[in-house]
Order: structure tokens, then sequence, then C-alpha cells
């Protein structure tokens, strides 16, 4: 059995470090201030090996760098400074897109550059899942907005719509783009467009002033979707390779005309005023090549409205006695088991004996698998016989323990 033992790492403080890193700059020669110390810690994201190699870098300027003050750092933190957009996590990258110009109110040109820039730096945090955030959130930034515009009167609405229409082209344009990425052509040099067109998105939907995530961005819920359209598929293959003896469509024919009839049919049968018809229910699957598990745990995957009736609302002890009475015969559903893969069923006795004496006379046994096999068997009915002995000796203990008189001990 693997064992995992669970190991939290947390990342050090500011303080630690710069304890750390005046005890190395004091040991090398070098007089650090505390803040000075703290401020490299913060500006290299907490990052020990980076602090390292500025106070390396620091020394190897000369006699003259061997001060390090405060007023230093924050003059060459440019030098030192490790890229803050490292240190964000999708989910603070998927915010910082959708909210567009959010804190841009009366920014000069140059903020407003830098913030596009920061904004498609973000798409890269992780490309390959970014276009689903964008599109998972994206209009949630816009709730806020749509209220505000509803109390201020009609005058606003029309100005909204056009924002989300546009909003929306952008996410579209994107899923082009996108697919040209990945799909035959692989043209990577796409990539930067993605980008844009995210930020594109995320402008329209918080509008000139930015918009408002109001609380923490959602996973992109395609992959939840796309997982169970997985299970779907793979259902609805099983039951039409079933029923490909019966019926002659395909698997969207099937879905769409077959399975929803068949369900009410069944679901009708076992839920009959009188009582389920079990024999009914039995004769048509069989007629279609279904077995329980078909019927019982697959065709609620496939029902079109999720109220009303389904097989998981049947009572516990009806499906039990469905069971009892369908394991009594043989199946057409049963001919497929074959297909699928069974475990191998020990012989008889009997049938051993049918196929030694069917065996060819002249053939040699080179390996002697034939003997390994007699061998094999004979050690599992030896085991099976412990196995049935040593339960049996369980049995007779537990009859032979004397129940105690209620007087007390006996004399």
């Amino acid at each position: 059995v693997a064992y995992c033992l669970d190991l939290r790492f947390k990342r050090p403080v500011k303080t630690v470090i710069a304890r750390r890193a005046l005890r190395i700059g004091q040991e090398e020669g070098m007089r650090i201030e505390q803040n000075a110390a703290e401020a490299i810690a913060e500006s290299c994201g907490n990052d020990i090996r980076q602090v390292l190699n500025c106070l390396q870098m620091w020394k190897c300027k000369g006699e003259s760098n061997l001060s390090l003050t405060y007023k230093d750092i924050k003059e060459r933190q440019h030098d030192v400074k490790k890229d803050d957009i490292l240190r964000v996590s999708m989910f603070d990258a998927t915010k910082m897109i959708v909210q567009g110009r959010a804190g841009l109110s009366g920014a000069d040109p140059k903020a407003e550059k830098d913030s596009l820039y920061k904004r498609s730096d973000a798409y890269f945090v992780d490309y390959s899942l970014m276009g689903l955030m964008v599109q998972q959130n994206y209009l949630k930034v816009m709730v806020n907005q749509y209220q505000t515009s509803k109390r201020s009167g009609d005058s606003e609405i029309p100005d909204f719509l056009d924002r989300m229409y546009d909003a929306t082209s952008s996410m579209s344009d994107f899923a082009v783009v996108e697919q040209a990425v990945r799909g035959g052509d692989q043209n990577w040099g796409l990539l930067p467009t993605c980008s844009m067109l995210a930020v594109k998105t995320g402008y329209h939907a918080g509008g000139e002033s930015g918009g408002f995530l109001p609380a923490f961005p959602e996973f992109a819920g395609w992959m939840g979707k796309n997982s169970t359209r997985g299970k779907k598929n793979r259902i609805l293959q099983e039951i039409s390779h079933h029923m490909n003896y019966k019926v002659s469509g395909d698997s969207r024919e099937l879905r769409l005309s077959y399975l929803p009839i068949l369900r009410d049919r069944f679901l009708s049968l076992m839920t009959d005023k009188d009582g389920p018809k079990t024999t009914e229910v039995i004769e048509l699957m069989d007629k279609y090549g279904l077995d329980r598990d078909d019927v019982f745990e697959n065709l609620d995957e496939f029902k079109f409205s999720q109220d009303g009736k389904s097989f998981a609302s049947l009572d516990s002890k009806q499906k039990a006695a469905f069971t009892r009475e369908y394991n009594k015969g043989v199946h057409k559903s049963q001919a497929l088991v074959s297909e699928q893969g069974v475990a191998k069923i020990k012989k008889s006795k009997a049938s051993a004996a049918d196929d030694k004496d069917l065996t060819d006379p002249d053939a040699i046994d080179d390996d002697g698998a034939a003997g390994n096999e007699s061998d094999e068997e004979i050690d599992d009915e030896a085991d099976a016989e412990k196995v049935r002995a040593m339960f049996k000796k369980k049995g007779n203990a537990k009859k032979k323990v004397p129940a105690k008189k209620r007087g007390g001990k006996k004399k």
C-alpha cells in the first residue's frame, strides 16, 4: 500500500529573510540597513535566491558599494525588482482582465499604456485556460452596471446593451483566433492577438471607468461540462452497441428518437398502479438487448427534463425484486459479456476430463503448460477446502460455548 506524507511549505516573510540577509552581509563585510534588507526581500517577492543574487551583484560593484541603505535600494529598485506578473495567480489575472480600466479614471497616458500592457501580460499567466476563465466571468462584471442603468432610467440601457454586444462579439472573435492557434495549422504567432482580444472583452465589459467583479472569479465551467459530455457519449456508445442488432439508426437518432420513448415506457411499466410489471419489462429489455444497468442506471442520463419521475426515485424493494426476477433467466445482453471481457471461470472436474479426452495425443507440451494448469487447479481446490474447514471449525466452536446459569457459578 502506498502512503503519502502531506508536507506544507510556507513562503518565509520579509522580516525573516531580512535577518538572514543582514547576517550574510555582515559575514561578507557589507553594511546593510534593516529597512533596506526588508525592501530587497519585498521587491524580490520573498525569493531568497533572488535576494542573494541582489547582494552578490551589489558587492561586485566594488569597495564603494559595501554600504547598502534604503535610499540606494529605492534608486536602483528597477535593477533588482522581480517582475510582478510572475507572482500573479490565474484568478488574479482573470480579475485584472475582466475589470478593464478599473482605477484609471483621470490617469495620464503613460499609466493607461502601462495598464494595457499589464493586462495583456496577465493573459500569459496561463494562456491555455485564460480564455475560458474570461468567458466564465466577464458578464458578471456587468451585473451591477445593469442594475445601476436600470435605476437611472431607460435612456442608459441601450448603451449598456451595446457594450454587452461588443464584449460578446470580441469573445467570439477570440474563439475564432484560438481555434487557428490550437487547430490544424497551429499558428502560435496569434497568441498576442488572443491576449488583446481578451483585454478588449474586459474593456467593453467594464466600460470607460472600469468594472468590478463582486466575488472571487469562478473557475471555467466548461471543464466540468466537457467531462459530463464525455461520460454521456461513452454511455451512449455502450447502449448503441447493445441495441445495434435491433436498431439501425446512428447515435444521434438513438439519442433523440429511441431512448426518450424507451425510458418513458420502462418507467410506466415499473410504476404501474397495479404494481411493477416485471415480466413485460424483462421481455422489452431482451427485445432490444438491454441489461439491468442500461435501464436503471444509464437511461436517466438522457432525459430532457430534470423534473418528473426517474429510475433513481424507485423504491429499493422494487429494484431488489426486479433484480431477483431478472437473474433467474438467461438474456440476450449476456452475449456481450465475452466481448467486454470477464474473469476466467474455473472448470469443473467433468468438463476438465472432457477437455482432456479431446486433447490431441500427438501434441507435445514443451512448456508443461497442461501440468501447470492442473497443478494450479489442485492448489485452488485445496485452498478452498481449507477455507471451508476453517469456517466450519468456527461455527462448531460457537455451538459448544455453554450458557451460564443465572444463579451464579456451578458448584
